[in-house]
């Protein structure tokens, strides 16, 4: 073997390794597996190393060499998240989403440019070479505001996966997520025209700007095209990890930013691929690997020693930003007319930050090396910061909004033990040797509703016009809705396949509202019923696809709903044939 691979090799057998021990301890200690993973990193990489003097397992040039696979994970990433931008999908909250970013982003900025501003100028009073010290406080603060309204996407995403989540919170979250990067990758390119390159050319930024755009949308278009010709899993598995790296490669050739050409690309499939649900899907069945392999490499990447070099800089910074995301976020629930649940915890969900603020760094400090370098690591410092803090938070904004399964977090906190691991390894070999196994694993039929329902449900008001309610319905991946009157109380559940070929008299539509179309609930469940008594009512009604939860005393009180891919997956998860 070529001695010059083994280092790569052992890196590899490192960064999975060590992930899957840094997840089982992430898990144990009731955190998200992904700060296991950058815990993992930041323990073999070279940071670490060097500030206790061991050796290091993830020497600097190893990790330069395994870059293409995080430049490739990020990018896979940020395509998902333009895919979220979906117009049918982006029409069910209008106006209402742009009010919700803007605000949040506006105030994050704000923030963050005064509190920069008042810290150098009364404070610091740091100065660059040809600049006063009001230009350079205004500089420093105008491009700290705008990496700051970066949100990490990875690591949303990934806790996302984690723990299952899954509603209205969820899904305006990672729509925010897709804004935020895309507001502040080109807003970083207006900056730098105006403040760093002044004597440019308009063309050169409508390059820098309008390059990756192109290229995304070209990519994205030639995908789609190829993909009707495309019949199985595998194929498409191919052509997704095929045409990212082509999108990449073709980005860094022509020295465009190949992050906005992702989140494009991902936008463009959303909107062009008639396939593009079925290539999500196959594609998320390999693509957890490469997430792995990013956040180690990440964590091996991050520099604790920036953390003593940020300075009051760095700290304001950090107030701020986390001020502006929480605040921003709050705001713009209110405006944009959404309810108590995201009004308290999207913020929460949007701490994270990393790759694209890093790279927005690394081009600043090359491109302006007099005061990009120390604005370079103040964003390395705190990423440190909120890369691990970013998780812990979204975490807690999906639980407490209701949207994570508890069983999801029961499992987290369960983990097999290493005597458990041997005892099963024993019975499963001497199952494979005809011996008979002595016993069978608990019964999932024992578990109750309670910890599988998702309590944050979407309801539909009794009132809601007929229009309305189709427009509702056509934005909705569900087929029953449950509808509730003035006070919340709920009253039943509408069924689209029972509605959608009902014929109305035109002069009789305006009249027609959800309440007239509400049917009573023939199947609720109460929290504390346990799964096998759903699993029987699934098996005799085939066309059921979820049930209301209602509270043991109160039948009128809606608690969560139960969806039947989360019954038929709790048997699974415990080795049962549902």
């Amino acid at each position: 073997m070529d001695e010059s691979l083994l280092p790569l090799l052992i890196a590899i057998a490192f960064i999975f390794l060590g992930a899957l021990v840094g997840g089982r301890l992430a898990s144990v200690c009731h955190i998200p597996r992904v700060t296991g993973y950058l815990m993992t990193g930041l323990l073999i990489g070279p940071s670490f190393a060097h500030l206790l003097n061991l050796p290091v397992l993830l020497p600097p040039e190893v990790l330069l060499e395994l870059r293409p696979l995080s430049e490739m994970a990020l990018a896979l990433i940020l395509m998902h998240i333009g895919g979220l931008f979906e117009i049918s999908h982006l029409e069910r909250w209008r106006h209402r989403i742009l009010l919700f970013s803007g605000s949040e982003i506006l105030l994050t900025f704000s923030l963050v440019v005064g509190a920069v501003l008042t810290v150098n100028m009364a404070f610091l009073q740091k100065v660059v070479p040809g600049l006063t010290l009001w230009q350079t406080s205004l500089t420093f603060a105008l491009f700290l505001g705008i990496i700051a309204v970066a949100t990490a996407p990875a690591a949303t995403l990934m806790v996302i996966r984690e723990y299952e989540a899954d509603g209205p919170v969820t899904a305006i979250v990672l729509t925010l997520v897709g804004f935020n990067n895309l507001v502040s990758v080109l807003g970083f390119a207006v900056l730098a025209h105006l403040l760093i390159f002044p004597g440019e050319s308009l063309s050169v930024l409508m390059l820098r700007m309008g390059g990756p755009v192109l290229v995304g949308a070209f990519m994205g278009f030639a995908m789609s095209v190829w993909a009707q010709r495309l019949e199985l899993p595998s194929e498409n598995k191919i052509l997704m990890l095929g045409g990212i790296a082509v999108n990449v490669a073709i980005c860094r050739t022509f020295q465009v930013d190949p992050l906005l050409a992702s989140l494009v690309l991902g936008m463009t499939l959303a909107n062009s691929c008639p396939r593009w649900h079925r290539l999500q899907s196959d594609i998320r069945q390999v693509d957890y690997l490469l997430y792995v392999a990013f956040f180690v490499l990440a964590g091996a990447n991050l520099h604790i020693e920036t953390l003593t070099h940020i300075g009051l800089l760095g700290v304001a910074y950090v107030i701020a930003r986390t001020l502006g995301k929480w605040l921003g976020a709050a705001i713009g629930a209110r405006l944009g007319a959404f309810g108590p649940n995201e009004k308290a915890y999207v913020g929460l969900t949007l701490m994270a930050q990393a790759g694209v603020a890093i790279g927005l760094a690394g081009q600043l400090a090359q491109n302006w090396p007099v005061g990009g370098k120390l604005l370079e690591t103040i964003v390395l410092g705190s990423v440190v910061v909120f890369e691990l803090i970013g998780p812990l938070a979204v975490r807690h904004g999906l639980v407490r909004s209701g949207e994570v399964p508890i069983l999801a977090l029961l499992q987290k906190r369960a983990p097999v033990s290493a005597l458990e691991g041997m005892h099963n390894v024993v019975h499963h070999f001497r199952s494979s040797l005809g011996v008979p196994v002595g016993h069978k694993l608990e019964d999932p039929g024992d578990i109750l509703v309670k910890h599988i329902m998702r309590q944050n449900v979407e309801t539909v008001q009794h009132s809601t016009p007929y229009y309305a309610l189709l427009k509702h319905i056509a934005h909705s991946r569900y087929d029953r809705f449950p509808v509730v009157d003035d006070h919340d109380r709920f009253i039943g559940v509408i069924d689209y396949t029972e509605i959608r070929n009902l014929l109305f008299e035109p002069a009789l539509v305006p009249l027609v509202v959800a309440g007239d179309l509400t049917a009573t609930a023939d199947y609720c469940l109460t929290p504390d019923q346990p799964l096998r008594e759903a699993l029987k009512i699934l098996q005799k009604h085939r066309n059921i696809s979820y049930f209301p939860v209602v509270d043991s005393e109160d039948s009128q009180k809606l608690v969560g709903i139960l969806n039947q891919n989360d019954v038929l997956a709790a048997f699974r998860r415990l080795g049962q044939d549902a």
